[in-house]
């Protein structure tokens, strides 16, 4: 028997900067850099609650919006290869409810002087609901953010 209200996605983003792979990967390692990019859009504001930034560590994000928080984000770091990849798990809640998971891997490769960065997100969404879209389309936003941070450090 299935669980009706379980959807899956994989997706795959990519996107090429122009600044070297060593640069766009300190744009993430840096937890007050990636809470300026890393906002699913202009309305979020991205507050850390914790930061661990090696195999093992967690890192804990609350998305605000008007004061108010709407949604944790839980980030647990599986493999890190410093300036090549991150691979990582990422929990999404709205107050107590768990609504999806994340498995997150980005690839950092250099390409004709810059970077060439491909995000692979495998996502479900456990409660039904337009998680799947909504993890599309915030990390489709924040790589455009991404690319303004690490052109301008």
């Amino acid at each position: 028997m299935t669980h009706q209200t379980m959807v899956h996605r994989t997706e795959t983003l990519e996107n090429t900067y122009a600044a070297s792979p060593a640069r766009v990967f300190r744009a993430w390692e840096d937890p007050e850099v990636r809470r300026i990019w890393g906002s699913p859009s202009d309305e979020v504001e991205i507050r850390n609650e914790a930061a661990d930034f090696r195999v093992g560590g967690e890192d804990v994000q609350l998305c605000m919006v008007g004061g108010e928080a709407v949604a944790r984000v839980v980030g647990r770091y599986l493999d890190i290869v410093p300036d090549a990849r991150i691979v990582y798990s990422e929990s999404i809640s709205e107050g107590e409810t768990l609504l999806g998971v994340s498995l997150v891997s980005a690839e950092f490769m250099a390409s004709g002087g810059g970077t060439r960065l491909v995000l692979t997100l495998q996502t479900v969404a456990v409660d039904g609901s337009d998680l799947l879209e909504g993890v599309l389309q915030g990390w489709t936003s924040a790589l455009a953010r991404l690319d303004g941070v690490v052109v301008t450090a």
